[in-house]
């Protein structure tokens, strides 16, 4: 079952590579699963948005970086 969050998170990395983050819970990210792009709609001033699927010790993780804010958020995991 997918829960949709879109809250703000703070990443803490080893080098380059994510490694946990905390939402209640501390998630150890374990993989990422898949990685994309998405351009959002230029024409209304939206930045592009990185979007990361991550295999942590508790679930399966959605995770959005908005490069403009230097941001990441917490958009839906999966029990």
């Amino acid at each position: 079952m997918s829960k949709f969050i879109n809250q703000p998170i703070e990443l803490k990395y080893v080098g380059d590579f994510p490694l946990s983050f905390s939402f209640g819970q501390n998630f150890i990210i374990q993989y990422i699963v898949k990685h994309w792009r998405e351009a959002g709609q230029w024409w209304l001033g939206e930045s592009e948005l990185f979007i990361y699927e991550v295999s942590t010790n508790l679930c399966h993780c959605e995770l959005h970086f908005l490069p403009n804010k230097n941001t990441w958020i917490l958009y839906r995991f999966t029990d």
